[in-house]
């Protein structure tokens, strides 16, 4: 019993951080996280029994040093309501799919402002990696013409976040990268909601049998979701419309 509850942990964990937990990683998660105390042998034990095995392979020691490296505190702590544009932005990265029977499907990803909820640049790939991540920055940052220097950048800890060149990018550009805990998708609330009304609102009323009408369908809904859908939290206001109220009121 207690076994099974150890792998039901195991692989939520791993599924939602494409296994990128190794053992030491998962020890330390079941001694902080369950009410469970195990060691390594016990672990590695397990995962070899289920064929649970992490995607990424080095040393331990290097491992848990590039972990450190590339992980960061969870800033924005729910404060998901902000009082002005280009201050808090959200992103992360959803499957659709397309074709006969849904057989084909790529990632998208998005970056949503939390003050007015506008999705301010999407792109999409054949995967989730760390070039789709890094790429929808780049498109943010030249898009919004902003100084971005201070901003607040808020992701999951996908393996495509806590990579190295992401986060190094996000440096050079002065972003402050704020953190989900793990296994708490709460913490990225803003762009789950956008997610759920997408799909909902959207893609289940438009399917798409070839990639070219799924990105034509992807171009049609943000539009649709920015410019067409009045959100009670905005006042009866689109994200656009609310976007330029704002800058209104800094320019009078």
């Amino acid at each position: 019993m207690v076994n099974d509850e150890l792998i039901k942990f195991i692989k939520k964990l791993e599924s939602e951080h494409n296994n990128i937990f190794g053992v030491e990683t998962l020890v330390m998660y079941i001694n902080s996280e369950t009410k469970y105390h195990v060691n390594a042998k016990r672990v590695r034990r397990l995962m070899k029994l289920y064929g649970i095995k992490s995607s990424i392979r080095v040393s331990k020691h290097d491992r848990k040093a590039e972990r450190k490296e590339m992980m960061s505190s969870n800033i924005l702590k729910h404060n998901f309501t902000q009082d002005k544009s280009n201050a808090v932005w959200s992103t992360d990265c959803t499957e659709l799919k397309y074709g006969n029977q849904d057989s084909y499907k790529i990632r998208l990803s998005a970056i949503k402002d939390l003050y007015d909820h506008s999705i301010i640049a999407w792109a999409i790939a054949d995967t989730e990696t760390k070039d789709l991540v890094t790429d929808t920055i780049k498109i943010a940052v030249t898009e919004s013409g902003v100084d971005v220097h201070g901003l607040i950048l808020h992701t999951d800890q996908g393996s495509a976040y806590t990579s190295l060149d992401f986060n190094k990018q996000l440096d050079g550009y002065g972003i402050r990268h704020s953190m989900s805990r793990p296994g708490t998708p709460g913490d990225n609330a803003p762009m789950e909601s956008f997610w759920s009304h997408l799909k909902d609102e959207y893609f289940d009323f438009n399917p798409s049998l070839t990639k070219e009408e799924l990105i034509n369908n992807i171009t049609k809904a943000i539009d649709w979701y920015n410019n067409g859908r009045r959100q009670k939290t905005l006042k009866g206001m689109t994200p656009t419309e609310c976007r330029n109220h704002a800058s209104q009121l800094l320019a009078s």
